[in-house]
């Protein structure tokens, strides 16, 4: 079992612009907000970098 590289937050939108960022298609769209594909995540963070609601948590 694999851990998530990231943690999608309730200040979530689903706007979608972490879809369209992440250059892994690491994020797939699922009802209420995106779910995270830990096996394709390389925690690069483009998408913390560009989530309009600081919606994204990367851990290290």
């Amino acid at each position: 079992m694999s851990v998530d590289p990231l943690t999608i937050t309730d200040a979530c939108t689903a706007c979608g612009a972490c879809l369209l960022t992440c250059p892994e298609h690491a994020l797939r769209p699922a009802p209420g907000r995106p779910q995270v594909v830990a096996e394709a995540c390389t925690s690069c963070g483009e998408c913390v970098e560009i989530c309009p609601r600081d919606a994204i948590d990367l851990l290290r």
